[in-house]
């Protein structure tokens, strides 16, 4: 099989759609997976999805939904819904919780080439979002490594730059479940698996991905889950009801 592996991020909470991504992982043979981050917020299963992470994940890296958990001051970034599920998300958790998340990184390297990220590779005071070629090509172009995995938007892309070059070749990642992306080695490329817990690709599947390091490719998969049982959660715990409302419409 050769050394593929799974790439998931931004989970917020929902551990239906974990378990189905992990039941499709599995399904694949791919042994190694890796999380880029927020595997808390929004959703009603935080304590379980960071057992799940901890236990089936090689590391996972700290989302900004981790650091507003380490640093209640960052939530005041955050808009009303997603401020009072981090609340809520926070009097959940324990203390093993507290140190599942305060051991995570900030980043982390695959290998010299591959670099994991939450938002962005580029060590700024606020990196923000990585939405589409214009704002992927500064970070390409002063990123050192030819591999950055990032997640934080929720949208599964690939954006390709060529060495020595200031253009992008490619922008959002729009292809079949299963379709491979090349990953040439005259190019960088930031790659972003889309989001396991709250889609917002306008596809209310889990969103993940393979990266496959001997066959330098980057291959998107989309795995159903069961939706309701997630909003029901989110209304039964109290939480805001958009955000059960959002995942039957990926948006």
């Amino acid at each position: 099989m050769g050394e593929r592996i799974a790439v998931i991020s931004d989970i917020h909470g929902n551990s239906v759609a974990l378990k189905a991504v992990f039941r499709a992982i599995a399904r694949e043979g791919i042994t190694r997976t890796i999380c880029l981050g927020d595997v808390v917020g929004y959703g009603p299963e935080p304590c379980e999805c960071l057992r799940m992470v901890a236990d089936h994940c090689e590391f996972t890296v700290r989302g900004n939904h981790e650091d507003a958990i380490l640093k209640p001051s960052q939530k005041s970034n955050f808009n009303s819904n997603a401020r009072h599920a981090i609340e809520w998300t926070s009097r959940q958790l324990g203390s093993a919780e507290h140190k599942i998340i305060a051991n995570m990184p900030n980043w982390f390297h695959l290998s010299r080439d591959v670099v994991c990220v939450h938002d962005s590779p580029v060590p700024i005071e606020d990196p923000g979002y990585i939405r589409n070629p214009a704002e992927a090509a500064p970070v390409l172009a002063a990123m050192s490594e030819r591999l950055c995995l990032f997640g934080h938007t929720h949208v599964p892309a690939v954006y390709q730059m060529p060495v020595g070059r200031r253009f992008i070749k490619a922008g959002n990642l729009r292809v079949s479940d299963g379709e491979e992306t090349s990953l040439p080695l005259d190019s960088r490329f930031l790659m972003n698996p889309g989001s396991v817990g709250q889609p917002r690709d306008g596809d209310v599947r889990a969103s993940w991905a393979v990266l496959d390091l001997d066959r330098q490719t980057f291959g998107l998969r989309r795995t159903m889950y069961e939706i309701s049982a997630v909003r029901d959660a989110i209304m039964s715990a109290g939480l805001p009801p958009v955000l059960g409302n959002r995942l039957a419409v990926g948006a």
